[in-house]
């Protein structure tokens, strides 16, 4: 199990992005991957997780590859003199067999910590026995972690099926491109609703290249504190994931405290016209 990272985190955290160069669909060599740290880095991104796909049907990327590839990259930022945090992570396709890999540590924790498992869902559907496989990982002492829900047709149609999993202990992760119309506005409109009923507990940017799917989080962030307030931004972005990379689980009631004090909050127009008043 990997210890936690030897420096204060500080910054944003990125729990979900393709980066490990030739072991997925994300960066296509080295020198790609190279790049998109430095995006990274410039956006404010102080650590990584590097989530390859796994048992998605194409790729099979089991812990100890991993974190070999891992390790391999780590030690290319350092050389390139690229300030970036890599830490070793997975996304999980949600299958049957995903419950046993974990119980056998074939498959990849978040941080590589053994507290949460990201996984995914299919892009039109959920599976036949979703709920069961999620209660079979939480039954291991492990924290699904949803990724991308607003991307997935049939949670689009049904965000309460996301609302049972939450209530039942999964934390979920919206992609920050999602949230600036980068996937089309009806996803856009999912991530909204999710985003402002507090089903959503991080923002990642599943970044795939270094043009277009880019590792950012600082223009979804925008858009999230722009429906809700600075303060649900930095948790999303930087609390949560911070807690979560040292292994530690999300305090999700301050998400719902402040979720309500940005409803309380007068918006930036009802602001303005009392001060037309004024004057």
């Amino acid at each position: 199990m990997t210890t936690a990272p030897a420096r204060l985190l500080c910054g944003m955290i990125d729990l979900h992005c393709h980066l490990l160069p030739g072991i997925d669909d994300g960066a296509k060599d080295l020198q790609q991957a190279l790049n998109m740290a430095r995006i990274a880095v410039a956006d404010g991104i102080a650590v990584a997780v590097m989530t390859p796909h796994h048992l998605n049907g194409v790729y099979d990327n089991p812990a100890a590859t991993v974190r070999e590839q891992v390790a391999t990259f780590s030690a290319e930022l350092q050389r390139a003199g690229t300030e970036l945090e890599i830490l070793p992570g997975a996304e999980c396709h949600l299958v049957p067999e995903i419950s046993q890999e974990l119980a056998d540590g074939k498959a990849m924790t978040v941080a590589d910590r053994g507290k949460a498992v990201m996984v995914e869902l299919p892009v039109h559907t959920i599976p036949m026995g979703a709920t069961s496989i999620l209660e079979e990982i939480q039954i291991l002492g492990l924290t699904p972690i949803i990724v991308h829900p607003e991307r997935n047709a049939e949670l689009r149609q049904k965000p309460e099926r996301l609302r049972e999993w939450v209530a039942m202990g999964c934390l979920a992760q919206v992609t920050a491109q999602a949230c600036t119309g980068r996937f089309g506005e009806s996803v856009r409109r999912a991530a909204h609703h999710m985003v402002t009923r507090g089903l959503i507990h991080f923002v990642a940017s599943d970044a795939h290249r270094d043009h277009r799917r880019v590792p950012q989080l600082r223009p979804g962030r925008a858009v999230i504190e722009q429906w809700t307030s600075p303060e649900v931004g930095q948790l999303l972005t930087e609390e949560f994931p911070r807690a979560l990379v040292a292994g530690r689980l999300p305090a999700t009631e301050k998400l719902m405290d402040a979720l309500d004090a940005s409803r309380q909050a007068p918006s930036i127009w009802e602001r303005f016209r009392g001060l037309s008043r004024v004057y």
